[in-house]
């Protein structure tokens, strides 16, 4: 049997033919730049995440830059992030000309360790961003609570986290700015790069909305040193028309997700599923591979038909263009080690996942 890591065909179909109607009318209409078509999508998404507004971006990427720029972090000002964070990421943080600092992770859970933030706050701190990783929410109420004390700046990046929750409450809510990202294979995928950013401050949304169009107020009227970073009109047409069948589609997620979980506690392996926190809408299913040398068992499955990914083998501090501080991240530096993302899409059927999980057992019994 041969199983993706990823297929992305059972969504694409949902809306496939009302898109295409979509685009005939845009390009019917010969209107292509911040049209109607991007303000429909911005006002459906902060209603769904639960925001006051909401800015299409170019990129998730992009989205975090913005959201960074918006609260005037810059140049010497330090960010603290989580130690393993993606490179996006850090990447934002480095745009600004800010420097990142790393708290190390929950071994459980992979999520920030909210005990290690204050010892990395001094006073050219400025802000936390913390990551809701493979769709799991971190633990913001606690993140703003420390922000809050220290009067730091919050942007949670959410872009494996659409719809996830923290007792009722949506991510990308706590912070001052959520930072989304659409890319392709995300839980709300565009066909191609798209972003967004939900604030509930009418400052911060006017100021993002200016610096995503060469930093524009007005006609003419440049107030910031700005850049070309919108959202398009025909990405915004997918994801509106996805929205649709954003809840539904997670679901499937999850479900798949505990079947998972269940077929793995049976089959009595050393593979253990990542502790689950708040409304987890795994984006990916990762998985902590002990006493077993990780990257045979990822060889070992490809030779089967199983392609599966690793999100992400090296740490951001340790890939060779990063130079800046390197705090200590023993638990980031050891799961990296262990991590292992299992085949999962919106499809993906129960015969695959025990095809996956026998697979599994097989290589690790011989």
């Amino acid at each position: 049997m041969q199983i993706p890591f990823v297929d992305l065909t059972q969504t694409t179909n949902q809306v496939k033919s009302d898109y295409l109607k979509a685009v005939e009318k845009i390009l019917t209409d010969s209107h292509f730049i911040l049209t109607e078509e991007v303000a429909e999508f911005e006002k459906a998404w902060a209603k769904t995440v639960g925001a006051r507004f909401c800015v299409g971006t170019s990129n998730g990427a992009d989205a975090l830059y913005l959201a960074l720029q918006a609260l005037d972090i810059g140049l010497g000002d330090e960010v603290i992030t989580q130690g393993n964070a993606y490179n996006a990421s850090v990447a934002a943080i480095l745009r600004t000309g800010a420097v990142p600092r790393f708290a190390d992770i929950n071994p459980d859970s992979l999520t920030i360790d909210v005990s290690k933030i204050e010892k990395l706050i001094n006073d050219k701190t400025k802000a936390i961003l913390p990551v809701h990783l493979y769709g799991q929410p971190n633990d913001m109420e606690a993140i703003v609570k420390i922000a809050k004390k220290y009067k730091l700046g919050v942007v949670e990046d959410c872009a494996q986290a659409h719809l996830a929750e923290i007792n009722g409450r949506k991510v990308g809510t706590f912070g001052d700015v959520g930072a989304f990202s659409f890319y392709p294979t995300k839980n709300l995928g565009a066909f191609g790069d798209a972003g967004a950013i939900v604030t509930d401050s009418e400052e911060l949304k006017a100021k993002i909305e200016a610096l995503r169009s060469l930093g524009e107020v007005a006609k003419n009227q440049h107030k910031f040193l700005g850049f070309n970073m919108r959202l398009d009109p025909i990405q915004a047409v997918c994801l509106s028309l996805k929205l649709k069948y954003l809840d539904e589609n997670t679901k499937a997620r999850q479900k798949a997700a505990e079947y998972y979980d269940k077929i793995i506690a049976e089959a009595n392996v050393s593979i253990e599923p990542l502790k689950k926190l708040g409304n987890h809408v795994y984006h990916l299913y990762v998985i902590k591979v002990k006493h077993f040398y990780r990257d045979k068992l990822k060889d070992e499955l490809a030779q089967e038909g199983m392609q599966t990914a690793i999100h992400y083998p090296v740490p951001v501090y340790n890939q060779p263009f990063y130079q800046g501080p390197k705090d200590p991240c023993p638990v980031a530096d050891e799961t990296s080690k262990q991590i292992l993302s299992l085949p999962f899409f919106v499809g993906i059927t129960g015969e695959q996942q025990k095809f996956v999980v026998e697979k599994i057992k097989n290589i690790m019994s011989a």
